[in-house]
């Protein structure tokens, strides 16, 4: 936040003959709809924001997933296993069939999502792509296709999992607030609270996910 300058001689006054309630003064802030205290937020001086958002520390595997523009190569096959040359089809068909079981095989058995991701994009253009008309299919892409395309309910909470364990490895970092005036330490109940929070839901999900495997 960054303060303005409020000039206290500038008045403008309010009420008329017609109203029957006399003039009173007011502040341009109150005018114009701005903090009567001559604070103004920093986006509206034109300054850019001093804080950003970001994941937390330990979300490293998180993917970049954002769009890229590109058509999605597996939802397109499954659709319309569209191909220009008829006689690869089936062919393509059981590389394709090939690349699904290597997911299954691969996803969270000891093997990061970025790495999963270079191993299908390196598949792709060795076994599936030659064999047609097929396009560039990009890691974003892929990584878009592994996490949110497959609605696939194990992957959805394996995913839920790693990213309430992030949130737990970082909070539980914040949840004791020194002062460092005389060395007390006192717990940060809000904090905390988020924190169990979290802790209960990760336990739930652990739960599910035992359940599915089962």
């Amino acid at each position: 936040m960054a303060s303005s300058y409020v000039d206290r001689g500038a008045r403008e006054y309010e009420g008329s003959e017609v109203s029957g309630r006399p003039p009173r003064e007011i502040e341009r802030s109150e005018v114009s709809g701005r903090d009567p205290h001559g604070f103004v937020p920093n986006e509206d001086l034109g300054e850019p924001p001093s804080t950003r958002l970001v994941r937390a520390p330990g979300d490293a595997d998180a993917l970049s997933c954002s769009e890229d523009g590109t058509v999605c190569f597996a939802c397109g096959f499954v659709k319309t296993k569209a191909n220009k040359d008829p006689f690869n089809l089936a062919e393509a068909e059981d590389a394709f069939t090939d690349m699904q079981k290597m997911i299954d095989q691969h996803y969270n058995k000891g093997i990061s999502n970025p790495a999963l991701v270079d191993m299908i994009y390196e598949f792709y253009n060795a076994e599936i792509r030659p064999l047609g008309d097929y396009g560039a299919w990009t890691r974003i892409s892929i990584g878009r296709h592994l996490l949110y395309h497959r609605n696939d309910e194990d992957v959805m909470v394996n995913e839920v999992v790693n990213m309430l364990y992030a949130q737990v490895q970082s909070l539980r970092n914040k949840v004791w607030v020194e002062n460092v005036l005389d060395g007390c330490v006192e717990p940060h109940i809000k904090n905390l609270t988020t924190l169990n929070q979290l802790v209960n839901t990760m336990t739930s999900t652990l739960g599910k996910r035992k359940a599915l495997r089962s």
